[in-house]
């Protein structure tokens, strides 16, 4: 068996990272898109990295050197988690190769464990970029002893053992929830968001900022984070004593736990694994069907249905791509409930929130837009689109149209409670309804134009597409410093500036907004 995990592992790793292609292909265009890709995960990287590290360094300086082993475990698992939650079911259930596979005489725990460490080794890449810089600038200026080093790399190991456990749990329990429901899609995306919604508005706690943020206070909230840290999640403060004060049995009982998790995890998806992959082929259809009348539509409107009919038929799609839109109102809801002069107080920053509110509620409209993998969705069924008599104009439109229908129904809700909350002048209004709606229009322009450029559709699972492809990346890249530029200004300008800057972004975003539809409409891609 360990030859068969060993062979369907290096499968998935080479189609996941696309070094396979990359080193046969005589296309140069993949080659210099794979390229740059290299180059934007370096520089993500060393981003990252330069984080980590100033974070590790603050908390040594303010001497609570002890924390900074549990707070980058605790972190790197809750990114686990989370990253790991929206696809983790989708992979271990990967749909497209279950007919393949059952083929071959192949076991199903060697399946459910290949799949399962394929997930394990890109999450371990993560855990190494989070944990090495912050042990690194720990083992310079805390000079601990020999055994820190031994049970961090160790620890590191095991670190996303538990996280992806419970992300598969979860990912599992979900899939199989809505297994049994006639729309399966739809109800594995509405538990995943109800889900994330519910652990994010949990974490979110405005009301026990202090008033003044200085040093003694933020010693007092490291402690209280401590704290909750050992109650909520244990395996972190089990490496931290076993790193800091080189305790044998708490590093012994971090990996006994997270093996045992692993294969408690291992031997319950491979009694159920052809169960739940069966029933989630299945499709329940009524008999009564009779024929109603017929009816046309222009193309934009009748390629706009086929696209919400294909939205809403992908829950990784959906659970993806709606997070952005609902953070919206999640964020207005929470400043709203917070009160704005009781977050500018805790900050001590007077007047910020007010200023930034609109490119706020851009950026949460920035995070994925639909279009950002509206293309690359298409597969290898592109080429019938390609063969309809409808101008390419009117294909981009329906999937732009797709993204503001989405969008906008969460753009109106947030808009209401950030009026409640900030209590603009006429002025800040007419700002605080534009700024939004044109980072919108220009984050879904913009991820058509991205995934015109880098379309994938070769792709064996949505997952490939929604979660890891490049359009996304570069999309979600081109929206956070469509955002971060003018809040630099704002931050650093003085009072009166904002207006400047909320004028000059507006006009920007319609420039950037017209050049790329433009260029849209005179694009053509194939497979």
């Amino acid at each position: 068996m360990v030859r068969q995990i060993r062979l369907l592992l290096g499968c998935q790793l080479i189609n996941l990272f696309g070094l396979n292609e990359v080193r046969y292909t005589k296309d140069k265009k993949k080659k210099a898109r794979f390229m740059g890709l290299s180059i934007v995960w370096i520089l993500l990287t060393l981003m990252l990295v330069s984080y980590v590290g100033g974070l590790s360094y603050l908390f040594i300086k303010m001497e609570m050197e002890q924390a900074v082993p549990e707070f980058l475990f605790a972190a790197t698992s809750i990114i686990i988690l989370f990253f790991s939650f929206f696809k983790a079911g989708n992979v271990i259930f990967q749909m497209n190769s279950y007919e393949v596979l059952i083929t071959f005489p192949v076991s199903k725990t060697a399946i459910v464990v290949s799949r399962f460490l394929s997930m394990y080794v890109t999450n371990l890449l993560l855990s190494f970029l989070v944990m090495i810089p912050g042990m690194v600038v720990y083992g310079i200026f805390v000079k601990p002893q020999w055994s820190f080093y031994l049970y961090s790399i160790m620890g590191t190991l095991f670190l996303p053992l538990i996280p992806l456990s419970i992300a598969t749990i979860l990912g599992a329990g979900i899939m199989t929830i809505s297994s049994r429901m006639r729309n399966k899609s739809l109800a594995q995306a509405f538990l995943m968001i109800l889900l994330t919604m519910v652990v994010m508005v949990g974490g979110m706690n405005v009301s026990n900022v202090p008033e003044q943020i200085n040093q003694d206070a933020l010693k007092d909230m490291i402690r209280m984070a401590e704290e909750g840290i050992r109650k909520t999640y244990p395996p972190a403060t089990w490496f931290a004593e076993a790193v800091n004060d080189g305790k044998v049995l708490k590093f012994l009982l971090l990996l006994m736990v997270s093996m045992l998790i692993f294969v408690f995890l291992v031997f319950v998806l491979q009694k159920y694994f052809f169960e739940v992959c069966s029933a989630l082929r299945e499709h329940s259809a009524k008999h009564n069907y009779q024929m109603g009348s017929l009816s046309t539509a222009s193309p934009v409107k009748a390629l706009w249905k086929k696209e919400v009919k294909r939205y809403f038929s992908s829950s990784i799609y959906v659970g993806n791509t709606m997070i952005g839109y609902l953070l919206m109102i999640v964020l207005s809801v929470a400043i709203f409930v917070a009160g704005i002069e009781k977050i500018e107080e805790a900050i001590h920053f007077s007047g910020i929130i007010k200023k930034v509110f609109p490119l706020l509620l851009g950026a949460m409209a920035g995070i994925m837009p639909t279009t950002a993998c509206a293309v690359s969705m298409e597969g290898k069924q592109w080429w019938i689109a390609q063969t309809l008599p409808i101008r390419s104009k009117d294909i981009w439109n329906s999937k732009i149209l797709l993204n503001l229908t989405i969008a906008v129904p969460c753009y109106l809700i947030a808009l209401v409670f950030a009026f409640l909350s900030v209590k603009p002048s006429l002025k800040e209004g007419i700002f605080l309804v534009i700024l939004p709606m044109l980072y919108i229009i220009f984050t879904a322009v913009a991820g058509i134009t991205v995934n015109l450029a880098m379309p994938v559709f070769d792709w064996e699972s949505e997952v490939n597409v929604v979660k890891q492809s490049v359009s996304v990346l570069v999309t979600m890249l081109i929206g956070l410093f469509s955002v971060m530029v003018p809040v630099v200004f704002l931050v650093l300008g003085g009072d009166g500036g904002e207006y400047l800057v909320y004028t000059i972004t507006s006009l920007v975003l319609v420039l950037l907004t017209g050049i790329f539809y433009c260029r849209n409409n005179r694009k053509t891609v194939n497979l």
